[in-house]
């Protein structure tokens, strides 16, 4: 099987950090998309949780099967382009939906959209972190991790302001009709999402991760990839995943109706800071989890998220902001400080698999469960959402004290 010469891992890391400004920056934006369409069609908190847990459990269930895909099959450099290709183009089922009356279709379309941008999310994490780890080795695999998850949150930061940039740029003059500003905004990012995807599948499209040689070029089955390491690092990702997704992915709404905001500038500047926050989170900690004990890299950058949270809902103005900045640093160092765990605990040929199996059901399952636990304590009432936030700050600090529980990581190869 193909293998990639060291003067070809810059070129790697290129484009795998691209799709990862992408899919992220469509997936961290999607929140923000959910209350926009709240907003604009008057619909009640549960359209957000829909959207929310719709888009989560399709691509938790998919993440492990792609990532076992990948290790069987190859062609990772493929997979992932045709990955960010699909959920740039399922962002215009939202531009539609906003052009939907508020009843019954409505919810029954923007599930549907989100179920295919959940489709389209599944395969960038588990593949392009095989990706990396297969090129750059177990001793520099965390700082180019690190590096490249540092560009998902660039894309993260850059979304929304992009966006509203945008609406602002076609709502000018009053040439459009009220709303339609926001879905040829979401167009325009569309196409550029797609010409991404295909500038990574030119780039990558001959890429293979190479088989360790002690297993003699043998395929590995799913069951390979079900260590004990991975199982326990899962549940204690599940938990990490229910607190921070659930306070990301109502924090649009948060702003909006709690801190009386609405859709407009100081919900862009939040969440941008957010994101930008998490930009040197990943370099600093994907630097950390090589020198330091990774159990207790990752045990610290869930502590943080979860007091972060409690600062911010505490305060306001300029503190608040820095708040949730350190919120962002701490809460999106997922990809550099549990898929450098993750390989630690499996074989090379099953790197994607056991990658898809924390970032599916362990971030990605979390992430269902956080907006639901959102959802049953606001009920129709977003007010309630301080209570909510508290409620999952806690969860945050009990996955934190629990993270020594993983069982100190024994680097596997064959």
């Amino acid at each position: 099987m193909q293998s990639v010469r060291p003067v070809e891992k810059w070129r790697v890391l290129a484009f795998t950090s691209l799709g990862h400004l992408i899919n992220d920056g469509w997936t961290m934006f999607l929140p923000l998309v959910a209350d926009i369409i709240a907003n604009e069609k008057h619909a009640l908190p549960i359209a957000i949780t829909l959207i929310l847990v719709s888009f989560y459990s399709s691509s938790a269930l998919l993440n492990f099967y792609v990532g076992h895909l990948a290790d069987s099959r190859g062609s990772q450099g493929t997979i992932l382009a045709r990955g960010i290709a699909l959920i740039s183009l399922a962002f215009l089922g939202f531009a539609l939906a906003l052009a939907a009356p508020t009843n019954g279709f409505l919810y029954f379309l923007v599930a549907g959209v989100a179920i295919l941008v959940g489709f389209g999310s599944s395969s960038y994490h588990p593949v392009g972190a095989a990706i990396i780890q297969a090129s750059f080795g177990p001793g520099d695999s965390g700082k180019a991790l690190g590096f490249n998850g540092a560009w998902g949150q660039v894309g993260a930061a850059v979304f929304p302001p992009l966006f509203f940039a945008l609406v602002i740029l076609f709502g000018e003059g009053g040439l459009l009709p009220v709303g339609e500003e926001y879905a040829l905004a979401l167009a325009v990012m569309s196409t550029i999402g797609v010409l991404a995807a295909f500038a990574i599948w030119r780039g990558l499209k001959d890429y293979r991760v190479a088989r360790d040689p002690v297993d003699g070029g043998r395929r590995r089955g799913m069951k390979e990839a079900l260590t004990k390491g991975i199982l326990v690092l899962t549940v204690l990702t599940f938990v990490r995943s229910i607190a921070n997704t659930g306070v990301s992915a109502w924090l649009p709404a948060y702003i909006t109706n709690v801190k009386g905001e609405g859709v407009g500038s100081t919900l862009g500047l939040t969440l941008a800071v957010m994101y930008i926050g998490a930009i040197p989170g990943q370099l600093v900690l994907g630097t950390l989890v090589e020198r330091l004990d990774k159990r207790y890299v990752l045990g610290v950058s869930s502590a943080g998220a979860a007091l972060a949270v409690l600062g911010y809902i505490s305060t306001g103005g300029y503190l608040g902001l820095a708040c949730i900045t350190v919120f962002g640093f701490f809460s999106f160092s997922s990809f550099p400080t549990l898929l450098s765990l993750a390989s630690d605990y499996v074989p090379r040929a099953s790197w994607s698999a056991g990658n898809g199996f924390v970032w599916g059901l362990g971030i990605m399952g979390g992430n269902v469960f956080g907006p639901v636990i959102g959802q049953v304590i606001i009920g129709e009432d977003y007010s309630r959402l301080t209570l909510a936030f508290v409620v999952l700050a806690v969860i945050g600090l009990i996955g934190a004290l629990a993270t020594p529980l993983l069982a100190k990581a024994k680097k596997t190869k064959g």
